[in-house]
């Protein structure tokens, strides 16, 4: 290990990844005598060139090699060894992952971080996270039993199947809006996605779209009410989280007993489920929405959804409107107003969070066929490469991840399918 002289003798030189809560908890373990933070990575590039904790914040690639150690203070770490491995790193000799209890057991990293400050740390952190997850289970428990073997006791929404659905696409030219916990939030008044901030109007729409009467229209929501046995415990713990009663009761008052909804997750063909091998068999059920159709796809300037993976490769032929990545609602009637420029014969598919209920909604009034698709493409490109975890995509915008660059897309194919910016 190499090491620098900075008015202490034979100081290792150092860096953090991660500027949260636990970038400043590793901070406080470092071993000053013998190791110098020379500055914190972040991927987010609003925060590069501010400082915490007095430490200058940088991007990584900034960094370079010029480090001894490198270490990873992030509590989903596989994100970041998953950047590493894609952008060729290979000195993963160099690093420390905190929160791998591996390392904390090493005792030649005893000299950079004093180990019993360490282990207290990851044992605070185990007990938090399972004080939550145990809470979450136990209040969320009885819906769930209700759902699986007493679906009489409690007023459940109605849900249609996802083959239901596909054929009222494909066979009746229906449109189909999404309302996820983004929505929910911002109908309640709550914090909004971090893609779009909060506006009373939108909430107003929101909840204009959610209880319009329409045979075109379908809606749908969440499938998160009750028996969460088809998802991974890591996704159903997070559900479970979220559920609270809280926000249950204020969804069921929203939502109408006498409605059949649609699951908002049919886009999401991969992440969500327990079981994967069966998530070619959702794929090709999905496809069938734009098959053999003139597709024009609305989504953030940074979403680049189906580019370079096979996701639209069953079109007719496919062009694409951008619109800001985030706050998309701030310029809505731009956006209206450039799609309504597209034949009525092309079917629209929208990416762009809240947004898309109001967008879907308003061309199916004026003669239109919409749906709106959500993640799909960042759900696609987990499955192609078999992520056990939800991993950064270089030149698309992950909606699901702490902000981070995003590589420039200068495919000529690509390029030419844009017919408008906004």
């Amino acid at each position: 290990m190499s090491v620098i002289k900075d008015g202490f003798e034979n100081r290792i030189k150092a860096f953090i990844w991660g500027t949260g809560k636990y970038g400043r908890k590793v901070l406080q373990v470092i071993n000053d005598e013998n190791c110098k933070v020379e500055g914190f990575i972040d991927n987010d590039p609003a925060k590069h060139g501010k400082t915490l904790e007095g430490i200058e914040i940088l991007p990584f690639k900034k960094v370079e090699d010029n480090y001894d150690i490198l270490i990873i203070s992030i509590v989903k770490y596989d994100e970041i060894l998953y950047q590493l491995k894609l952008n060729n790193y290979t000195d993963f000799d160099k690093i420390i992952v905190f929160f791998d209890e591996t390392y904390c057991e090493n005792s030649e990293y005893f000299h950079i971080l004093d180990p019993q400050k360490w282990k207290i740390i990851l044992l605070e952190h185990k007990v938090e996270e399972l004080e939550r997850i145990v809470n979450a289970k136990f209040n969320n428990i009885g819906y769930e039993i209700i759902d699986k073997y007493h679906k009489n006791l409690y007023q459940f929404p109605k849900m249609g199947s996802t083959e239901e659905a596909i054929d009222k696409i494909v066979n009746e030219g229906c449109s189909l809006v999404r309302y996820g916990d983004g929505e929910f939030d911002i109908m309640a008044g709550k914090a909004s996605p971090v893609f779009q901030n909060h506006d009373p109007e939108l909430a107003i729409r929101l909840s204009e779209v959610i209880s319009a009467r329409d045979e075109k229209l379908l809606i749908g929501i969440a499938n998160n009410y009750g028996n969460l046995d088809l998802y991974t415990d890591d996704n159903a713990n997070g559900i479970r989280s979220y559920m609270n009663e809280e926000i249950r009761k204020f969804h069921m008052s929203v939502l109408e007993k006498d409605r059949v909804y649609y699951d908002a997750y049919m886009f999401k063909s991969y992440f969500p489920y327990k079981n994967r091998e069966d998530t070619w068999k959702r794929v090709a059920l999905i496809k069938k929405v734009w098959k053999n159709r003139d597709v024009v796809i609305v989504e953030g300037d940074k979403t680049r959804a189906g580019y370079g993976n096979d996701l639209f490769d069953n079109v007719k032929s496919l062009r694409r409107i951008l619109a800001p990545t985030k706050n998309a609602f701030k310029i809505y009637d731009k956006i209206l107003n450039a799609v309504l420029k597209v034949k009525k014969e092309c079917l629209i598919l929208v990416i762009l969070g809240p947004t898309a209920e109001l967008l879907v909604y308003d061309l199916m009034k004026k003669g239109y066929q919409a749906v709106d698709i959500g993640q799909i493409d960042m759900d696609y490109e987990w499955y192609r490469v078999g992520a056990q975890k939800k991993v950064p995509i270089p030149d698309r915008y992950v909606s699901q991840l702490p902000p981070a660059e995003i590589e420039e897309v200068n495919d000529a194919e690509y390029l030419n399918q844009i017919i408008e910016r906004i």
